[in-house]
């Protein structure tokens, strides 16, 4: 609006002008036409200002009292060039204010977005559970969030300023030792707080530069509750194995103990030894060893069973054996029924049960061309079965499959004996069967719903 009414008035000012420069012809009005020709250009583009400074030129030498001169193109060519040099001079100068109001605008904004986006960013690491720390290169923290505070017990800031080897001292090594621009990574390590209490912590860090030097930006989780639990849960693991193997071992001394008490027992029917002190002590032995295994060493069965998901099991399981697979090259086939039941029993274990099972089956398939193991899973009424399969030339003895102490095993001969107890232990059952050219492991395990259902009623 402010543009039309300028150029309406400066085109109403060029025609009184040149309505004055009719009437008094003897009178030159033709410097009046650079005013409405400065205006104008204020709004006018380069090249709607040449025509303009024409047009004005043009008036002059028409109405002016020298258009019967005859330097007449001369004068022309003179005023055209200062109508249009004024108003072309004119237009850049207001040009360059115009960009120059623009960028400044545009900078303003893009300033106030900066301070809007910083206060966001500000707003999200001081309110984040997370514990965010920025480390200057030299290890002093420059800044800390409200979790870190409270991670490290210090007061409200005072973290700012110290540093961090006193509280991580892992975060003040990788300073040191990682010099390259960016690193991206996570590491676990121990840290102390300001009280002087120890603790484990993993931390998500990343470096980079800045004019000053380089930094550190880092995320510190407080993870000694879950190390204990992880802890706690492998030695309950081992426990239970500890029991298994104990208890094999005691169930084979307790079967020679009686075989030495019969033999005992003949021979003092037989031989007139009764008598004999060694005789009365090789007996007393016996009874010795015959207390010492009298009962199986117990596992405990009373153990709290959350219950295992299988999917995500045997995509662990799968991580783990491909790289096996490859160097034996044994084909691994997988037939996971979709949306399994959680099972009643323990990830580790049952995961050393299957890793045992599938080593068996590697190590039976040894030298054989298109050698294949089968992992497969499939739902049953109150229960989930697995089974292991392969093309193997199965087992020669399956009766005594499952004892202890196998004759011709590669290590103790206890894998398939801790395997089943394993499953049993979780109140499942580890059998095997021999079908037309593979040999079969089917484990059966109860499943959760089932168990809660037959709770409720």
């Amino acid at each position: 609006m402010r543009r039309t009414k300028a150029l309406i008035a400066c085109a109403l000012v060029t025609i009184l002008i040149s309505v004055a420069d009719w009437l008094f012809p003897d009178l030159s009005f033709g410097f009046l036409y650079l005013g409405p020709l400065l205006v104008s250009a204020i709004f006018l583009s380069r090249a709607q200002v040449a025509i303009c400074a024409v047009v004005a030129a043009v008036l002059t030498q028409s109405f002016g009292p020298f258009k019967a001169w005859p330097d007449t193109l001369l004068r022309f060519s003179v005023t055209l060039v200062i109508f249009l040099g004024a108003a072309l001079f004119v237009a850049e100068i207001m040009r360059r204010k115009r960009v120059e109001a623009d960028y400044a605008t545009k900078l303003k904004e893009a300033s106030a977005r900066r301070r809007e986006a910083e206060e966001d960013a500000r707003a999200v690491i001081e309110t984040s559970p997370a514990a965010i720390l920025t480390l200057k290169a030299d290890g002093t923290i420059e800044l800390a969030n409200k979790a870190a505070q409270r991670l490290l017990c210090l007061d409200s800031g005072s973290a700012p300023g110290r540093n961090i080897r006193d509280y991580l001292p892992l975060l003040a090594d990788m300073l040191k030792t990682h010099r390259t621009p960016s690193v991206r990574t996570m590491v676990e390590g121990r840290g102390r707080r300001g009280n002087g209490e120890m603790f484990f912590a993993h931390m998500w860090l990343s470096t980079y530069s800045t004019p000053a030097g380089g930094k550190l930006a880092a995320v510190v989780a407080d993870v000694s509750e879950q190390v204990r639990d992880r802890e706690e849960l492998g030695l309950r693991q081992l426990l239970m194995n500890s029991h298994i193997i104990a208890g094999a071992v005691s169930h084979e001394v307790r079967n020679l103990a009686a075989a030495a008490g019969a033999l005992h027992d003949n021979i003092a029917r037989s031989c007139r030894v009764t008598g004999s002190e060694d005789f009365i002590a090789l007996g007393h032995l016996i009874e010795g060893m015959r207390k010492l295994c009298s009962s199986e060493i117990p596992v405990d069965n009373e153990q709290s069973l959350t219950g295992v998901d299988l999917n995500a099991l045997f995509k662990e399981l799968d991580i783990i054996l491909q790289t096996g697979a490859e160097d034996s090259r044994v084909e691994l086939r997988w037939d996971i029924a979709e949306n399994l039941p959680r099972v009643r029993a323990h990830h580790s274990g049952l995961l050393q049960v299957l890793l045992n099972l599938t080593q068996n089956s590697r190590r039976a398939l040894r030298g054989k061309r298109n050698a294949y193991v089968t992992i497969a899973a499939y739902p049953v009424p109150g229960s989930v079965l697995v089974i292991v399969a392969d093309n193997g030339p199965g087992i020669t003895s399956p009766e005594v499959l499952f004892q202890p102490f196998q004759a011709g095993a590669e290590s103790s001969g206890l894998g398939l004996y801790v395997s089943r107890a394993i499953i049993r232990s979780y109140g499942g059952e580890l059998r095997y069967s021999k079908r037309t050219f593979e040999s079969c492991f089917h484990i059966e395990l109860q499943a959760m719903a089932a168990m809660e259902v037959t709770a409720i009623a």
